[in-house]
């Protein structure tokens, strides 16, 4: 029961994982038949795209509805054959035939409207004409038709089947009913001759630049033979491979000749597009410096690699015969291989003795002073301690006290902050308590008498 259970699932999950991909169609570039080759080649301007609004601006339009919406052209798979259709407003299904229409399909799109296409005459004994674009690439005997329609739809569009040298126009109308037709119209790209990329501007934030380690090229000896001060001057002839990329680009084909010129109005090599140009370089390069009478100097002469590449914005301007020319800006990358080259001067020496040449340096010493001001306090008076407050205070009570003959006066008031600082085991009162003892006992003998 487990195995089966596991077969069961895994035949689910295929199912869904067929289900979602199902709808999504790899995109394709357009084939074009070309006469003189005899065979389908691509175009690099036009493709078969999924449908997404974002893009319906760039889809071509085969036919124009009553109210002026337009009909797209679609191509979808009907029984094995790709056939070219009709993606009607609502655009959600692509129709085939009077009676059948899929949801699964492509769409032709202009690649940023850089194709130049037109409708033209066609008819069933004409051969096929050079730049026809075709309903699919592995086949050069179907191609995209339409004819006037008499009602309805501006056109009906439908696909042009050559068998040996003569040609049938298969379409349908408004109303679903199937056409043959003997002339009609064919849709054909028209193939450039050239380009022109001007008014070039480099936009310097994007650059990034690689470098290779510096390699020596050469090691020169720059001497003063002479009784005066000169400067010493010599060349240096090197040679290198340079190359330089402007990329592909959207919708340009590969190989036309391209003429190049900067916002400034230097021009470059006319190029072949999308293949570098490149050249081997030759240079001098002068070496110079100042040297007294009988000194010599070593100079290393170097130059590392560099690769370097940024983007850049342009106008591009394609060609076509009888001096058609249509415009529009692109944005590319730049991609340059060089050589960067440096002049490495060692030490000034005598040639007497192979000594350097002392070099006078000037150092300056800025010093500072600072001037600090002490104050000297006067010393503090020695602090008294609490027991010897104690002690004085004790001494005049006993002074006051043994005094016989004096008139004491009556008992002052306690001095409560005195009585507080008393030291320790002093008592500032024992005093007027021993005077009223006394007092008391000699009374009763003053009455005996």
């Amino acid at each position: 029961m487990e195995r089966t259970r596991s077969y069961s699932s895994g035949f689910w999950v295929l199912l869904l994982v067929t289900t979602l991909a199902a709808p999504v169609l790899s995109e394709a570039g357009v084939g074009l038949f070309n006469a003189r080759l005899k065979q389908i080649v691509t175009s690099s301007t036009l493709k078969w795209a999924n449908l997404k609004n974002e893009a319906m601006e760039n889809y071509v339009i085969g036919a124009i509805t009553e109210s002026g919406e337009p009909i797209y052209l679609c191509r979808t798979r009907h029984e094995g054959d790709m056939l070219i259709g009709q993606l009607r407003p609502d655009y959600n299904s692509c129709a085939v035939s009077g009676t059948k229409s899929y949801t699964i399909f492509e769409v032709m799109e202009n690649i940023e409207n850089a194709s130049l296409i037109i409708w033209t005459p066609w008819y069933k004994f004409n051969s096929k004409p050079s730049g026809a674009v075709a309903v699919d690439s592995s086949l050069d005997t179907t191609f995209v038709g339409r004819i006037k329609a008499n009602i309805g739809y501006s056109h009906n569009i439908g696909r042009i089947n050559y068998e040996s040298t003569v040609g049938e126009l298969i379409s349908f109308d408004e109303e679903n009913n199937e056409l043959v037709e003997n002339n009609g119209e064919i849709l054909i790209e028209v193939e450039p001759v050239s380009y022109k990329l001007d008014n070039v501007e480099l936009d310097l934030h994007t650059q990034h630049v690689r470098q290779s380690d510096p390699q020596v090229f050469e090691e020169r000896l720059l001497r003063n033979d002479d009784d005066v001060a000169a400067t010493v001057t010599t060349e240096i002839e090197y040679k290198f491979n340079y190359t330089l990329s402007w990329g592909h680009g959207h919708g340009i084909a590969i190989g036309l000749n391209t003429t190049i010129e900067m916002s400034d109005g230097t021009q470059f090599p006319q190029i072949e597009w999308a293949n570098p140009y490149k050249e081997e370089k030759k240079e001098l390069y002068t070496l110079q410096i100042f040297l007294e009478p009988g000194t010599a100097c070593n100079v290393s002469f170097r130059g590392n690699t560099t690769d370097r590449d940024v983007q850049y914005t342009a106008k591009l301007t394609t060609y076509y015969k009888d001096n058609n020319a249509r415009s529009r800006h692109i944005r590319g990358e730049r991609i340059e291989n060089t050589v960067e080259v440096e002049a490495v001067y060692g030490e000034i020496y005598y040639m007497s003795n192979n000594t350097l040449v002392p070099t006078t340096t000037t150092t300056t010493t800025t010093t500072t002073t600072t001037t600090t001001t002490t104050t000297v306090l006067p010393p503090l008076p020695p602090s008294v301690e609490k027991n010897d407050i104690g002690m004085i205070m004790d001494s005049n009570s006993i002074l006051e006290d043994s005094s016989e003959d004096m008139v004491k006066g009556p008992p002052e008031k306690e001095d409560i902050n005195r009585s507080v600082v008393g030291g320790l085991g002093s008592h500032p009162n024992s005093g007027f308590k021993i005077r009223v003892t006394s007092i008391a006992l000699l009374i009763p003998f003053a009455l005996l008498l």
